[in-house]
């Protein structure tokens, strides 16, 4: 079948002009993904608030396409539970079958590391999904080439605490963050805010252990010099066991009636306020799109809303203005 194209559209450029090359290198690489299977990579869990959205946005796409549910590999990594030496082994096991994939998707910084950047090294096509490191410092550090493609996931802070500053004056933000990819997401928070006036408002807590989580959301609650909280830290320890997200949200819910921002719609569905952030859906939609046209870039997540979870912010006695609800609202949830 491949040798039959080539050879009819070799008979066509010799006739045709450049127009022609540039769409049989598309063509082929259409057709070279058809005989091929995608390896995707999780940085986290089959529940996770951050990694699932952006799965379904991409395969949601991928399927548009005309791809089907055997045409790709997934793992997922569990990186937030999982001890490093365990992590480690489970990556090794994906590595030593990386020469059967044509192309690696990753999704989150874990998943990208630890997987996506050694593919790279092989030669494979590699598109990453919702990098918080900033991806040249990746490219700078790993000597990393044109194979490697995907959207960084800017958060858009600032643009959301100017919206968030006109219906409600900021005096202080309690950022709680744990280890991990919290100390990224703090090092981007910062970048994305260093030249604003938020830059001296924004007050970093951190997170490590369940006892913590309880006293300083209680301060923060009683301490009215805290306008709003961001909930990043997304697990503590509790003894020997690390509890996620999913297990540790009431604690903030039940303990903080403030407003809070959140990075993700997912966050909103779990009982947060919300307010806005990058869509996370979206994000998967563009990685899956720069796969297949092939592009060799790598962009900002494009997508930004605003969602609100209307219970919590009956619940909080959070009030919208007419001009948000008009201008900026796209989901009541």
């Amino acid at each position: 079948f491949l040798l039959i194209i080539s050879k009819k559209y070799v008979i066509i450029i010799d006739k045709k002009k450049d127009s022609i090359m540039k769409k049989l290198s598309l063509l082929l690489f259409f057709i070279s993904f058809a005989f091929s299977k995608i390896l995707i990579v999780n940085s986290y869990s089959k529940k996770d608030q951050c990694g699932i959205p952006q799965l379904y946005g991409f395969l949601s796409k991928m399927y548009s396409q005309g791809y089907k549910p055997n045409d790709f590999g997934i793992y997922f990594l569990n990186s937030r539970v999982l001890k490093k030496e365990d992590l480690k082994l489970k990556v090794n096991k994906i590595l030593k079958n990386i020469d059967k994939y044509k192309v690696i998707i990753t999704f989150d910084d874990t998943a990208f590391k630890m997987v996506g950047i050694p593919a790279s090294k092989k030669g494979l096509r590699v598109v990453f999904s919702g990098l918080n490191y900033p991806y040249k410092l990746y490219k700078e550090k790993y000597k990393l080439g044109d194979n490697v493609a995907g959207v960084y996931e800017k958060l858009y802070i600032y643009a959301i605490l100017e919206v968030f500053n006109k219906i409600q004056p900021i005096k202080k933000i309690a950022f709680f963050y744990g280890d991990g990819i919290g100390k990224i997401l703090k090092m981007q928070t910062e970048q994305e805010l260093k030249n604003s006036i938020y830059k001296n408002k924004i007050e970093f807590i951190h997170i490590s252990t369940l006892k913590e989580l309880k006293k300083k959301t209680k301060m923060v609650n009683n301490n009215s010099k805290y306008t709003v909280f961001m909930p990043f830290s997304l697990s503590v320890k509790n003894g020997d066991k690390k509890l996620l997200f999913p297990q540790i949200k009431d604690i903030f819910l039940k303990n903080i009636k403030k407003p809070d921002l959140s990075i993700n719609r997912n966050f909103v569905s779990l009982g947060f306020l919300g307010f806005g952030g990058v869509d996370f859906y979206k994000m998967g939609e563009q990685a899956a799109q720069i796969l297949l046209l092939n592009k060799k870039v790598v962009e900002n997540a494009k997508a930004k809303m605003f969602f609100i979870n209307k219970q919590r912010a009956k619940e909080i006695h959070f009030k919208l203005p007419i001009w948000f609800i008009n201008k900026y609202l796209k989901e009541f949830i």
